[in-house]
């Protein structure tokens, strides 16, 4: 319990950090700068035994992706077909609600160790085939078998 308590305050305390500053350089080829931050769930969960799971998610935030500024909120899931404490790598799909509506995401990423890269593709609405490259802050909030987690990540 103390662990847990620990890693929640951690992550508190990146998204107060995250949400002062909520940008990505400006140099961005895209223009895209957002952040979002959310939590999610890993079942059966991370061991340190490659295992098949599957990933939830559902995140908030704000920023500016394809020209469109605003809040965003997203729901998304994935599988992993071998994922373990220390690395994994899969697919995801889903829904994001943005200020020009609701759009459809699908996409891949990969996990070493606390850090999530990948990128989406926006697949409806006014974002309609809009690739984000995403970097993620990837907090375990259950051990030792991590079946729940947070996440903060950067859109570019």
């Amino acid at each position: 319990m103390k662990f847990s308590a620990k890693v929640r305050l951690g992550f508190l305390a990146l998204v107060t950090a995250a949400s002062a500053f909520a940008v990505v350089p400006a140099g961005a080829s895209t223009g895209d700068a957002a952040t979002i931050a959310g939590s999610g769930t890993i079942s059966p969960g991370l061991t340190t035994t490659p295992t098949a799971q599957s990933i939830t998610f559902s995140g908030n935030g704000a920023g500016t992706i394809g020209g469109v500024t605003g809040s965003y909120s997203c729901t998304v899931n994935g599988n992993d077909p071998a994922g373990t404490v220390q690395q994994g790598s899969g697919a995801v799909n889903g829904n994001c609600n943005t200020p020009c509506g609701s759009v459809s995401v699908s996409g891949s990423f990969s996990r070493t160790g606390a850090t999530v890269t990948g990128s989406v593709t926006v697949n409806a609405g006014c974002l309609i085939n809009h690739v984000i490259a995403i970097i993620c802050n990837f907090v375990p909030t259950s051990g030792p078998t991590v079946t729940s987690y947070a996440l903060i990540c950067h859109l570019s």
